[in-house]
């Protein structure tokens, strides 16, 4: 009886090793068929794409909230395209990507900020001519009107409009209502404004109310020559500046029907807290303007009423006003051709205008459709419509080389005029003079 018992036990323990190694045989088998499965379904996976990466250097970036939200767009829609922002202060972006350029950094698409240094970076070879990319797209070029030729040099195409920015004049509708004076017209002339700018002036001290600002840069003093269409300020004739400047001198030191030049550059005034703090009836600015006046109010800065309308001009003249393009370009060094023209026809194509319109910003590229988002918002002024459709707008400066020299000369002789320095008359004659010299010393 004991030794059956003893054999019982035997049996048992020998089926419970086997069926403890079946079990561990089993999950092998499940182990290693998980295996095999993930190497299977490894195997069948397309192999990821390397990212490449983009550096895109701009103004701002941060504190406009537009270009962000293009980058950010872009980055969405492609995500096999990394995008490092160098974010450089707006007032020392010129210089700054200059030097940056010059150094070898390896910035891939930028913005270039204004004529002079944008003709100086294609003649130092900085900036890839896109001729051949438009060409290989087929990209219609329709949509960016006139100023895509301001960005060829020697009949080579040096990048896409990004921004096209033009001047209008803001109005005051709070300080006209209370004058009891009919508000601007698309088809005033500058004796139109002058005359205004006269009946709005009133008051004193703290309650003094000037009918107009002239900002102190050079360009709010010389684009009445520029309306005419008499040529450039590179080239033209500086005598087509002779009646914009009496007037300007007329408003400022005759009628004092605006602050004068002195007063404003000693105060360091600035157009957009001037025009916002109520006391002044009229200004010609920028359309960049518009975005700014609207954020303003948003944030509780102002609480002004508001409008727009075309440039005046010169009795008999046809709508006219100056402005200027900024375009977005690729560095002839990139190492990411393919990639830098896709961020760079996207930010300065259609997807980028409708990201600009809705932030109330005029885009290069303009068709129906981003036009339509543009007046749909509910904060830009329904009347002010038909002021975006000056027909005829010349550059500030051209893409010259000589463009920064020529400004700092122009801005020296507009201040002596300005200033009561100078006649006007002196001061075109030295222009000319200054202008030969220039030129001389830099063939």
């Amino acid at each position: 009886m004991e030794n059956a018992k003893k054999r019982i036990a035997l049996l048992l323990t020998f089926l419970m090793v086997v069926t403890f190694f079946a079990g561990c045989g089993k999950k092998v088998e499940q182990t290693q068929s998980a295996a095999n499965t993930e190497k299977k379904e490894s195997k069948a996976q397309p192999e990821e794409k390397e990212q490449v990466k983009l550096k895109f250097s701009c103004w701002d970036y941060e504190t406009s909230g537009y270009d962000k939200e293009i980058i950010e767009t872009f980055k969405k829609m492609n995500p096999d395209i990394g995008i490092e922002v160098l974010d450089i202060a707006a007032k020392e972006y010129a210089d700054k990507l200059t030097v940056m350029l010059a150094g070898g950094e390896a910035i891939d698409v930028f913005y270039a900020k204004d004529p002079s240094s944008f003709a100086g970076m294609v003649l130092k070879n900085q900036i890839m001519p896109i001729d051949e990319l438009v060409a290989k797209d087929n990209l219609n070029l329709e949509p960016y009107g006139s100023m895509m030729e301001k960005l060829k040099i020697d009949g080579k195409l040096y990048g896409l409009p990004y921004r096209s920015d033009y001047w209008l004049l803001f109005y005051n509708k709070d300080l006209f209502d209370q004058a009891k004076i009919a508000y601007p017209t698309n088809d005033w002339t500058w004796n139109d404004f002058k005359e205004t700018s006269k009946k709005l002036t009133s008051g004193e001290g703290n309650n003094k109310i000037y009918g107009s600002y002239i900002q102190t840069w050079a360009s709010a003093y010389f684009l009445m020559g520029l309306q005419k269409g008499a040529g450039n300020m590179v080239e033209g004739s500086y005598s087509m500046l002779k009646d914009g400047l009496e007037l300007l001198c007329d408003i400022q030191l005759k009628d004092k029907s605006a602050a004068d030049y002195a007063t404003n550059k000693s105060m360091g005034a600035h157009y957009r807290g001037i025009f916002e703090k109520g006391n002044v009836g009229m200004l010609y600015m920028g359309t960049w303007f518009i975005n700014a006046l609207v954020k303003d109010k948003q944030d509780g800065k102002h609480n002004i009423n508001w409008g727009i309308v075309q440039m005046p001009v010169w009795e008999g003249s046809n709508d006219a006003t100056i402005g200027l393009t900024t375009p977005v370009v690729i560095n002839s060094k990139t190492k990411h051709k393919d990639a830098a023209w896709k961020l760079a026809k996207f930010i300065g194509g259609k997807e980028g205008a409708k990201i600009l319109a809705k932030n109330l910003l005029i885009p290069g590229y303009m068709d129906e459709e981003v036009m339509k988002i543009f007046n749909e918002n509910p904060d830009f002024p329904k009347e002010g419509q038909d002021a975006l459709k000056t027909n005829n707008i010349y550059l500030e400066w051209p893409a010259h080389k000589l463009s920064g020299l020529l400004g700092k000369m122009v801005d020296e002789e507009i201040q002596m005029v300005a200033t009561g320095n100078k006649t006007v008359d002196a001061a075109i004659a030295d222009m000319e003079k200054r202008r030969k010299e220039i030129m001389e010393q830099n063939k």
